[in-house]
């Protein structure tokens, strides 16, 4: 169901993600910044799994609080629904793809200019900023957002219900 003429919404369940997980569809951007349990959680997981969207000096200095890109099992998915679900704790990503992939095409909208062109962090993996940020945007604006996504997907935490924004078609 459009929402605008340029983002497609699209209701679904905890149950979609495990499908999608099963199938190895579903990577995450777990947010450490709201949710202090996700750095110990991308460490166990280990460097094949999962992966700061930070490099360099921004990864050593605020590993703490910043995005990791992961690749979500049955396990990690149950763990999220467990543990981070009912917080702002991050969004989920529909796609074919692998995580150095998917970790580069992320990398290039984490930061963004102010009004007066100043570079800023711009937290479009917070599920509230992506929610209200996605409809704004116009349909080029989107295929470069979106890239090789099949969706963005935000879980509701009053629920196991889960938003879908798709890609926009061709």
């Amino acid at each position: 169901m459009p929402t605008s003429e340029q983002v497609y919404i699209r209701p679904g369940t905890l149950r979609d993600l495990r499908k999608m997980a099963a199938e190895g569809r579903l990577y995450a951007i777990l947010d450490a910044c709201n949710e202090p349990a996700v750095p110990p959680k991308v460490t166990e997981l280990g460097p094949e799994r999962a992966i700061s969207l930070y490099r360099g000096r921004a990864e050593q200095e605020q590993w703490a609080i910043a995005p990791y890109l992961a690749n979500v099992d049955s396990l990690l998915l149950d763990w999220i629904a467990q543990t981070l679900w009912k917080k702002p704790w991050g969004v989920f990503a529909v796609v074919e793809h692998n995580l150095t992939m998917l970790r580069k095409h992320f990398r290039r909208f984490l930061t963004v200019a102010d009004p007066e062109g100043e570079p800023m962090y711009f937290r479009y993996y917070d599920p509230r900023v992506l929610s209200l940020f996605l409809p704004t945007c116009t349909r080029e604006e989107l295929k470069t957002f979106m890239g090789p996504l099949k969706a963005y997907a935000v879980g509701d935490p009053e629920s196991e219900g889960v938003k879908f924004f798709l890609n926009v078609p061709d």
